[in-house]
This record gives structure tokens, sequence and C-alpha cells, in this order.
């Protein structure tokens, strides 16, 4: 399949220095095939994949340079089999940018959900533990030792949360989070535990392990039950900050910290700390609701204790991790709760706000979990269903606030709440900037929603709104027929934004909605046709016609199901284009 299409948006992005270029790399290639090379492709495939483009140059603006297209294809294609471990076997064209040849590449990410995990892709010269790369800002990064190790620790299931603390003694367990542990397993588990010992049982659920030295209890059971798990391992704790400013740097005054707090205890009791901690922190805000207004708090409190629970069921709690908390950070716009370690095993980050997924890290802690009760509440820490990010969406949903941002640097992950409201007075104005008289409620929150952002994706998308996925992807595709989206990637996951005009403002850019209406989209597909109706035109003499750029004019005619392209003329290399009949 070409990947022009690809090539073209890629581009478009490059050229107008987007800050998003994560998944595109361009390299001159005018001497043959970059050594670096191998170092991108380790990185796409260790990370979320990404488009390759040999033969633009960035210090001349990303203009074509002369290259050997068909042998530069072949050498990439030799290299990316043979030079790395696992094998990448990348979707390789030749494109045209320009009139010029470039060589594309589609380099897909390893697939998590795959047995045995392939990643990480390293250089097969360099060995696993100074070969693997990973996709960042500034490029290709040399991955740690640690984030080796989250990688391949994905390939099984991690024991760690299993093995006995040997310092520890069953006198360092809570007895009133135990005794409560055996009351609800008598009450919900049947016969089984109605028939053995306190002792017995807990050696069944794992909670004391049998050594040498006597029993002792697991990690698992000391994070879940314990007194004072910190006293074997200070640091798997969790600490809060609110800072004063967006940036979290201090204020003149030199005040660094609007509250600060280390919260000890076992996870039942750090989950019920740190929510307090930020309740106590959070504001009220107004939401609109039907001709109404609203207050209430910042952030839905269920969201929040459903993160912070995720984030200590689900860090990692292997030796190389044991020395790094868990943080929650208030911020004045925002709250962040991150952990150790990134996501674990078959999960795609992209389906975990739109369907249920589990794949726990710490299989031990997170059965545990299911019957362990947050003190004074009556329910419990989880429910171990894969359930947890789901209602974190519902709550975040319900009270008018966008999906949360979730972040995957291998070595940790992310969960970032925005605190702003998707339909807050401004949204509510540039909305009435656009003819929305036939869209949806769900479909002017998609809007909203990519007024903030510069992208959306159908698992987003069922996010926001608590649709199906055929559902969201019917309602994406009708904003497209109407000239409102379009699609930015056709692969794996389909990316899309604001049609060329649309939105372009951005947040407080109200008005620019009425620049891009489909009447004027229709308008430009006319101009198009009727140049084309005279004979085959190159895109230069379009763009020179109509006023646009080249690539603007590429886009135009990859939308238009009645234009084909036709071979370059003796002697020439650029491409003509035609209408279809």
């Amino acid at each position: 399949m070409s990947l022009q299409n690809e090539v073209d948006e890629a581009v478009i992005r490059v050229r107008r220095a987007r800050t998003d270029l994560q998944a595109i790399e361009v390299k001159a290639a005018e001497g043959g095939l970059p050594k670096s090379i191998v170092e991108t492709v380790s990185a796409f495939a260790n990370a979320r994949g990404g488009l390759l483009i040999l033969g633009l140059d960035e210090a001349r603006g990303f203009q074509p340079v002369a290259i050997d297209a068909r042998k530069l294809a072949n050498d990439l294609a030799s290299t990316c089999a043979d030079q790395l471990e696992p094998a990448i076997r990348a979707e390789i064209d030749i494109g045209v940018v320009d009139g010029q040849p470039v060589v594309a590449a589609r380099i897909d990410e390893l697939p998590a959900d795959r047995k045995p995990c392939q990643k990480p892709c390293h250089v097969k010269a360099r060995g696993r533990e100074r070969g693997c790369y990973l996709r960042t800002h500034d490029g290709d990064r040399l991955l740690s030792f640690y984030e080796v190790h989250v990688l391949v620790a994905s390939r099984g299931q991690p024991r760690d949360d299993l093995l006995p603390v040997l310092e520890a003694t069953p006198a360092d367990l809570d007895a009133d989070l135990v005794a409560s542990l055996l009351r609800r397993m008598r009450a919900t588990r049947g016969p089984l535990f109605t028939s053995v010992s306190d002792d017995e049982m807990l050696r069944l659920l794992r909670v004391l392990i049998d050594t040498d030295d006597g029993a002792r209890p697991s990690l698992a059971g000391l994070l879940a039950l314990g007194r004072y798990p910190q006293s074997f391992y200070p640091q798997l704790d969790v600490t809060f900050v609110a800072y004063p400013t967006v940036t979290g740097e201090p204020l003149r005054d030199g005040t660094r910290f609007l509250d600060n707090q280390s919260i000890d205890g076992s996870v039942p009791i750090m989950v019920a700390t740190a929510l307090a901690a930020v309740r106590r922190n959070m504001k009220r805000r107004s939401v609109i609701v039907g001709m109404g207004r609203l207050d209430q708090w910042e952030y839905p409190e269920e969201a929040v204790r459903e993160v912070i629970a995720n984030a200590l069921m689900h860090r990692d709690y292997h030796p190389l991790a044991q020395g790094t908390q868990v943080r929650v950070e208030l911020y004045p716009d925002r709250l962040v709760v991150a952990n150790p370690g990134g996501l674990h095993g078959p999960v795609n980050q992209e389906d975990l706000l739109a369907e249920a997924v589990s794949s726990s890290r710490n299989s031990l802690l997170a059965k545990l979990l299911e019957d362990v009760e947050v003190p004074g509440t009556g329910r419990t820490v989880c429910e171990n269903r894969g359930s947890g990010l789901l209602a974190m969406a519902a709550a975040l949903r319900g009270a008018g606030i966008e999906p949360p941002e979730l972040i995957d640097n291998v070595r940790e992950f992310r969960v970032v709440f925005r605190n702003h409201s998707l339909l807050d007075d401004e949204a509510v104005a540039w909305l009435s900037t656009i003819d929305t008289a036939a869209l949806s409620d769900h479909q002017r929150l998609g809007l909203a929603f990519l007024h903030r952002n510069t992208t959306i994706t159908n698992q987003q998308y069922r996010s926001l709104t608590g649709c199906d996925s055929v559902t969201a992807s019917k309602e994406l595709t009708g904003m497209a027929a109407a000239g409102l989206l379009e699609k930015t990637r056709d692969r794996r996951w389909t990316l899309w934004r604001f049609a060329d005009g649309l939105g372009t403002g951005g947040p407080g850019g109200a008005g620019a909605g009425r620049e891009h209406r489909p009447a004027a989209r229709q308008n430009r597909v006319t101009e198009i046709r009727a140049l084309l109706a005279d004979g085959p035109r190159d895109t230069r003499e379009i763009a020179d016609a109509l006023g646009l750029t080249t690539q603007g004019v590429l886009r135009w005619l990859h939308q238009m199901g009645d234009v084909v392209r036709t071979e370059p003329r003796p002697g020439q290399r650029s491409y003509r284009w035609k209408l279809r009949g």
C-alpha cells in the first residue's frame, strides 16, 4: 500500500514546525543510509511506531535532495531485517515530495498483545543492555538499564509482590485490616474459607509465606495489610505536593508549595489519606448544565480515588524501583498522578479509557485489594476487573471534564487531569461560531475537545462521550463529511483533526470556524475540478492558480475521489493530476 498520503501529511507537519513530531523522523540521506537509522527504527518499534522519510534535508527547510531512492529502499529493508533484534519488517515505499523521490518507511510498534512480548527491539551489534532506544521530543534516546528491565518484564508475570519480606513477622500486619479481610472472605468465597483457621486462610491467600525462619508476610500482604510497611521499604509511599504555579516554580515571595505531605501506611490507608490531601486543596468551579450552572469540585472524588488506587496497585515493586514513590501533584491547571514502571503486559494505551482492560504487574497485590476495605468506607480498594480507568473516565465525563491524558514513557506512567470544563463559557462561545445545528451533543463535545487539543482518536471520542466504537466511527465520519474534520492517519489508530481553516485559532480563537464550512469546502473542490477539466496539471500549476501551497493542494487532491495521479512525462519527475474518466 502506498505511503504517499502519510508522506504528504508528514511534510506539512514538519514544515509548519509542529511540536508533536515524535512519530516522524526525516533524514537527508544524500550519502546513503545514515548510521543512526538503526537507532530510529529501534526507537519507533519500542514506542508507538512512526514514519521515517529519507531524502529531505531539515537544514534546508525540509527540501528534497538528490538520492538513489531504489538503493536506499533496499538498504533500509536489509538493515531493518538484519541489524535489529527482533527483525523489523517495515513497510517501505518510494514517494514524491515537490516532484522529487523520497523513501518512506512505516515502522509499527512491536505489539504488546502478542505472547511472548517482543519488546525491546535492540541493535544487535550493541547488545540488549546498550542497544535499545526510545523516541522522545529530542530524537532517539538510549534506554537505561531499568527501562530495559521494564520492557523485558512485560514478557512474563513478575513475582516481586509474591516474595516474602524476611525482616517482617505476622505481628507487622494490622489486626483490624486482617480481621476485616477474613470476615469478607468467609462471607463471599464459599465453604473452603469457612472451614479453615485464620492462619491457614492467610497462607492460602499468600498473605503469609512459610520460610526456614517461620511464617513471613509477602510483600503484597505487607502492602495491603501492614501496620507500617515503610519500616521495611521507606520509599514505597505517596508524596503529595500542591504547587502555586502551573510550572511548579516558586512564587516571587519564595513560596515553593501550598501543601506538601509524605503519605505512609498500607495501600488502603495511603489511598484514603492521599484523597483527603487532594480534597483539601481542590477548588470549586462552575459548569454549564442545561440552562443553569452547577458548582462542583475541580476533580470528581471518584476519579481521584481510582487513579491513586491504580497507581499503587500497578506500580513497579521490583528492587530497582523500590526507591521511587508514587507522586500526586496538584497544579493550578491540572492534577498529575505518576507511578514507577510503564504499562505492563498485553495492553494498548489507546484502549484503556474505552474498554475494560486488565493486566496486573502485581497479581497477588491486585487479588488481595479486591477484598481489602478502605477503613471507614465499607468499600474495597479496587474491583480488579480492568474497570478502574473506565470508572475514572465516567466520573470525569459526568463532571464535564475531558478524558485524562495517559503518558507511558516505559520508566513511569502518568495520568493527567485538566481542570477546565469542556463546555465552559469560552467553549460555548466558540461553538456558537460554527454551524452545529445538524450535530448531536456527542459531536459538539468532540468539537469542544478538539478546540483544546490538536487531534482526537476513536478511543478518546468513546471515553469522552460514553458511546461504543461503531457509533464513534459513524459520528466522526459524519463530521468529516460535513467538512468539519479530516483524517490525519489511516492506520492502526486513525487520528482526526479540524479540517483546514477550522479551529485554527485554538482556545480563544472564536470565529475561526466560519472560514471552512461545507460550502467553502465544496467551492474549493469545484475550483480544482474546473482547472483539471482542461487537461492534466501538476501540483505546482494548481497551487499557483489557486494561491495555495503545493502541500495544501495535495491534501485537497487526496480527499477527492474523482482525481487520479498520472505517470511523469518523459524527461520530468513530477506527477500530474487528472479527472478520473
